[in-house]
């Protein structure tokens, strides 16, 4: 089934994205019928590129061309009512980063979707590589975890213009710190508390759109620590973490893994495959968010959105660094 398709906000130094558009687009997984975005040089650039009618009232482009489904890249003016208006006419939302700015947005937006939807899609998704597919089968691999140590790194837009980058380029540093608080989140639950400290710019107020640069984060749950570092000045992109639990230890990135007992420091597995370009990865999420989309109803169907308490860590992340003291996720989570 090919599913009519609109594009919001891309921008173009996202050649990865751009290039894998296409390629759905040719393949028959999309068909592109409509650009949207803020600014009218951009929405014809883009208009032009793809080769569809461009917009930047977006409440037209609707209208007209009747998308199923949306990839937005959302800036740091564009409105939340437009996300909330496709999930409630059942329009599927593949979301380059966050989908919410601020805690309260999340908020807001969970008010729209129950617990687990085909309808909303965050990329990157560090639970959708090749690597911890292979992994989720066994619980000895991915549960029971006391310490995780974790790396994400890419370039933001600014960076990847100066140093002429094309793959692995991010809005900021919260797309990178969004995977990285919900990967924490899948692994080993909300945090009791997060100390975190930035090197780089801070978005206004609560807003935590717009952080880039590098950070560091020390999280402790109940019986488990971790310790995250994220930066959105770095090329070729990686995601890596270790996970120590009393079964041994797991390596992974997004292409390979390997499993030592904890005993004897065996490797008891490892796999891995070719590493793939950041456009093929891009390519392959949006095909897996499409075979959601169009899959029958089921309990299994989509996955869990966690959007409350992956906000409530990048909110904490921010007012740690601000306070420099240890803030709890878990307190700001009850807030409205």
């Amino acid at each position: 089934m090919t599913i009519p398709a609109a594009i919001v906000g891309l921008e173009p130094i996202q050649q990865d994205w751009i290039r894998a558009l296409h390629q759905a687009h040719q393949d028959g997984l999309i068909k592109l019928v409509a650009v949207g975005h803020e600014l009218m040089t951009e929405a014809r650039k883009s208009g032009q590129d793809f080769d569809v009618p461009f917009y930047v009232d977006l409440r037209r482009m609707m209208l007209e061309t009747a998308p199923r489904i949306v990839l937005i890249d959302r800036p740091r003016q564009f409105p939340l009512d437009f996300i909330e208006a496709c999930l409630q006419q059942e329009i599927g939302v593949f979301s380059l980063g966050p989908p919410v700015h601020t805690l309260a947005e999340a908020h807001r937006l969970n008010l729209t979707l129950p617990p687990r939807t085909h309808l909303l899609y965050v990329w990157p998704r560090m639970s959708e590589s090749w690597a911890w597919r292979q992994c989720a089968p066994s619980d000895d691999y991915l549960r029971g975890g006391i310490y995780l140590k974790g790396c994400w790194a890419g370039i933001n837009h600014a960076a990847a213009r100066n140093w002429q980058a094309r793959e692995g380029v991010v809005r900021s540093l919260s797309v990178l710190a969004w995977d990285a608080c919900h990967t924490v989140l899948e692994l080993l639950g909300l945090p009791a508390a997060l100390y975190a400290s930035l090197q780089g710019t801070l978005g206004d107020g609560d807003q935590f759109i717009d952080v880039t640069g590098h950070a560091a984060i020390t999280m402790r749950f109940l019986e488990a620590t971790a310790n995250v570092t994220i930066s959105d000045q770095e090329t070729p992109a990686r995601r890596e973490l270790v996970l120590f639990s009393p079964h041994g230890a797991l390596r992974l990135d997004e292409h390979s893994f390997r499993f030592t007992a904890a005993a004897t420091g065996q490797t008891l597995e490892e796999d891995s495959i070719a590493v793939e370009t950041s456009w093929r990865k891009a390519r392959r999420e949006l095909e897996e968010f499409c075979r959601q989309f169009t899959a029958p109803p089921s309990p299994q169907r989509g996955w869990p959105h966690g959007l409350i308490e992956t906000a409530s860590m990048m909110t904490a992340l921010l007012v740690s660094h601000r306070t420099n003291n240890a803030e709890s996720p878990q307190h700001f989570r009850s807030l409205r």
